[in-house]
């Protein structure tokens, strides 16, 4: 499993729409083959500032199956308008799983 980590700044005059919208468009992602779970948070020091971590079963499961598809393209419809254009995203690997 990997995490894909990305930083939206969203445009304050679409700020009050932005969390219904993305709550909206979540089953876009959601139905994705290899999509995990994922989750939103708002950052407290920057409200125009959002962290969205996404689990997927491996990066071609994001880069392949998500960002290759026409998913996408219904996603950045749905979704793009909000988005400033200093989106950051990386992808990230648990290098020391927690035994529970």
């Amino acid at each position: 499993m990997i995490k894909e980590v990305a930083f939206f700044h969203i445009k304050k005059e679409l700020l009050a729409e932005f969390e219904e919208a993305f709550h909206q468009a979540a089953h876009v992602i959601a139905s994705v083959p290899g999509y995990i779970n994922h989750s939103i948070h708002r950052c407290i020091e920057t409200d125009t500032k959002y962290m969205i971590i996404v689990e997927w079963e491996n990066v071609e499961s994001h880069m392949v199956n998500f960002v290759q598809s026409s998913l996408f393209e219904e996603w950045d419809k749905q979704m793009g308008r909000f988005f400033e254009p200093n989106v950051t995203m990386d992808h990230y690997v648990n290098v020391h799983p927690s035994k529970h």
